[in-house]
């Protein structure tokens, strides 16, 4: 298959615009300069619309730019947004949450699923400049699906992996409907699964490594799908591209448990093994032929230079493996940028969704500090064959003038 469009990265860089001023367009430079032509865009539906069938125009227009500078670039967009409005009478107006699944007419249940399809629908229309939509992430985790007032309550009853995957053959289908009706010509990717460990909302058995959660995922989704029980037996009325996240995870165990992201072990052919599981479920219900997004993978140094020359090597051993993997269009290395708010909003406790852990995912250096390319980026560009000067490109974003 072609690979013209396998190197991504993926940042929130409307997130970035809002905290440095710098416009988010100006950062497409650094993806272009390593030679990737592919960008995963933070789109959250409650962030752009008001409600499902009304824009935020003032967001709207940021988006608009950003999508804008991509298509000069001849850079693809997949848009992602992983949160979505919940009806009157339910807890909360916004969110990952649904209320409990009830398929009765006029439900609260069934409303989220009707403004769900309404808001991607809106979002299609809205941005016909984006190639792939990804409706959804994580699914399979409880933070990122569970019930409607789950936050804020002490977070005792999650739902069970099971109701996890009835609801997002749901969402999926609602979805992937807004999408079409709104624009035909996008294409729609499946949420992206992750590892899986039952502390986080899996049932995987524990003595298997986590990443083959998203093969074990992906297969309770396409075996429900398959049932004739949902909505449609094809695949196709949920998704056109197939999504998950290939992170490298440590095997060590540390004081009695896994500090995944740090000090990883060297992928190898179990790496490899994590993503032909996915393609083998998807040819297992006759899905062979589609293609693979890998949405989010990447490393954390935690600022320690060895890690940082380490894992330049294993980014570029990654991307190898995965140009030799069935159907990969694109795999998207997590993230553009650091960002050490992460340590001024959680502290210094290192774990996958903040602390020092998510501050040293960066390609490049933030524009506090010059947005230099780290040596990731330059393992990425020795990749792609780009001969773009990174350093005068972090400098020249760093020069752009802020905005208000």
């Amino acid at each position: 298959m072609a690979h013209e469009r396998f190197y991504g990265v993926g940042e929130p860089l409307i997130q970035r615009e809002e905290d440095t001023k710098i416009p988010a367009a100006a950062y497409l430079d650094l993806i272009k300069g390593m030679g990737c032509n592919a960008y995963r865009s933070w789109m959250h539906i409650t962030d752009i619309l008001i409600d499902p069938v009304t824009p935020n125009e003032k967001v709207v227009k940021r988006h608009q730019e950003l999508l804008d500078r991509a298509a000069e670039l001849d850079i693809e967009v997949t848009g992602m947004s992983h949160e979505w409005f919940l009806p009157e009478g339910c807890k909360q107006r916004k969110g990952h949450a649904v209320p409990a699944r009830d398929l009765t007419p006029g439900s609260a249940y069934m409303k989220t699923l009707e403004m769900l399809e309404e808001s991607w629908c809106t979002m299609a229309k809205l941005f016909p400049q984006v190639a792939i939509w990804e409706v959804g992430n994580e699914w399979n985790l409880n933070a990122f699906l569970h019930p409607d007032g789950f936050l804020d309550s002490d977070m005792s009853h999650p739902f069970t992996a099971d109701e996890k995957m009835d609801i997002a053959v749901d969402l999926q289908y609602f979805s992937a409907k807004g999408v079409r009706r709104g624009n035909p010509n996008a294409k729609v990717a499946s949420f992206s699964p992750a590892l899986s460990t039952p502390t986080l909302g899996g049932d995987m058995p524990d003595y298997l490594p986590v990443m083959f959660g998203a093969a074990w995922t992906l297969d309770k989704l396409y075996s429900r799908i398959k049932s004739g029980k949902f909505w449609s037996d094809n695949t196709d009325d949920y998704f056109d591209i197939v999504a998950w996240h290939p992170y490298v995870f440590t095997n060590k165990v540390v004081d009695g448990d896994y500090d995944l992201f740090l000090d990883v072990d060297e992928p190898d052919s179990l790496w490899r093994a994590f993503g032909d599981s996915v393609y083998k479920v998807m040819r297992k219900y006759g899905d062979g032929h589609k293609e693979i997004i890998m949405t989010e993978t990447g490393f954390t140094d935690c600022g320690n230079p060895e890690w940082e020359e380490r894992y330049a090597y294993y980014n570029k051993k990654i991307l190898e493996m995965a140009w030799n993997m069935n159907n990969v269009r694109t795999v998207h290395n997590f993230r553009l940028l650091c960002e050490k708010a992460m340590l001024e909003r959680d502290g210094i406790e290192s774990n996958q969704i903040g602390g020092l852990t998510e501050v040293y995912f960066g390609l490049f250096t933030e524009p506090c500090d010059g947005c230099q390319p780290r040596k990731r980026a330059f393992a990425i560009q020795e990749m792609t064959g780009s001969t773009a000067d990174l350093r005068e490109l972090g400098r020249k974003v760093c020069e752009m003038p802020r905005l208000p």
